[in-house]
Protein backbone atom coordinates (compact mmCIF):
# COMPACT_ATOMS: atom_id res chain seq x y z
CA UNK A 1 0.00 0.00 0.00
CA UNK A 2 1.34 3.41 -0.97
CA UNK A 3 1.58 5.78 2.01
CA UNK A 4 2.53 9.42 2.32
CA UNK A 5 5.52 10.28 4.53
CA UNK A 6 3.05 11.56 7.13
CA UNK A 7 1.15 8.27 7.17
CA UNK A 8 4.40 6.34 7.54
CA UNK A 9 5.41 8.63 10.42
CA UNK A 10 1.95 8.21 12.05
CA UNK A 11 2.32 4.42 11.91
CA UNK A 12 5.95 4.49 13.11
CA UNK A 13 4.94 6.65 16.08
CA UNK A 14 2.87 3.71 17.36
CA UNK A 15 6.00 1.53 17.40
CA UNK A 16 7.90 4.20 19.31
CA UNK A 17 5.25 5.50 21.73
CA UNK A 18 2.27 3.13 21.56
CA UNK A 19 -1.27 4.07 20.52
CA UNK A 20 -2.31 5.85 23.72
CA UNK A 21 0.67 8.20 23.95
CA UNK A 22 0.70 8.93 20.21
CA UNK A 23 -2.99 9.79 20.32
CA UNK A 24 -2.47 12.06 23.34
CA UNK A 25 0.49 13.87 21.74
CA UNK A 26 -0.51 14.15 18.07
CA UNK A 27 -3.63 16.05 17.01
CA UNK A 28 -3.28 15.78 13.21
CA UNK A 29 -1.04 15.15 10.21
CA UNK A 30 -1.94 17.54 7.39
CA UNK A 31 -0.84 19.11 4.10
CA UNK A 32 -0.39 22.86 3.66
CA UNK A 33 1.13 24.50 0.57
CA UNK A 34 2.63 21.22 -0.63
CA UNK A 35 4.29 20.32 2.67
CA UNK A 36 3.16 17.76 5.23
CA UNK A 37 3.02 18.77 8.89
CA UNK A 38 2.45 17.10 12.24
CA UNK A 39 0.31 19.13 14.63
CA UNK A 40 0.67 18.30 18.31
CA UNK A 41 -2.04 18.69 20.92
CA UNK A 42 -0.14 21.64 22.46
CA UNK A 43 -0.66 23.56 19.18
CA UNK A 44 2.94 23.28 17.93
CA UNK A 45 3.67 22.03 14.41
CA UNK A 46 6.66 20.36 12.78
CA UNK A 47 7.36 19.31 9.21
CA UNK A 48 7.11 15.56 8.70
CA UNK A 49 10.45 15.78 6.89
CA UNK A 50 12.05 17.26 10.01
CA UNK A 51 10.46 14.64 12.28
CA UNK A 52 12.01 11.84 10.21
CA UNK A 53 15.47 13.39 10.66
CA UNK A 54 15.19 13.33 14.45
Amino acid sequence: MLQSPGQRWWNAAVSQWGYDIRNRLVADVFYDNGQEFIQFTNGKEILVETAWRS
